[in-house]
């Protein structure tokens, strides 16, 4: 399953009405879109809005103990982080967000389900 399927996969379960029934807070479950591919003119747009390089994937900006919120980066088969995803990564850490990178959409998943439930350390 490619990195956009496994994120499309999330976001279904996210949305499914007995999901959003255990998990309320998943309303706020977004998507950063930052691998859409752009065209050279909307990618300069997006840079002048603020899009910011290395933005993680899934974020869930909901307080559970420590954490301000959760934010998951989605890769695909020998996939790795960036340089951008690392900082960006550490950044939210030092600011008190949980983060993860996961590879199955399954993962994401436990890693949410974990979060909303306590779990995070």
């Amino acid at each position: 399953m490619s990195e956009f399927l496994s994120q499309c996969a999330v976001c279904e379960w996210a949305r499914h009405p007995l999901v959003r029934k255990q998990y309320p807070d998943l309303d706020l479950l977004f998507a950063s879109l930052n691998g859409v591919h752009l065209s050279k003119s909307q990618a300069g747009k997006a840079k002048a809005a603020g899009m910011l390089a290395g933005v993680y994937d899934l974020m869930l900006p909901v307080r559970r103990g420590a954490f301000s919120g959760l934010v998951i980066e989605m890769k695909h088969g020998p996939g790795r982080l960036t340089p951008e995803q690392k900082w960006f990564g550490a950044r939210m850490a030092e600011n008190g967000w949980a983060t993860a990178t996961c590879w199955e959409w399954t993962a994401a998943r436990d890693v949410i389900v974990d979060y909303l439930e306590g779990k995070t350390k």
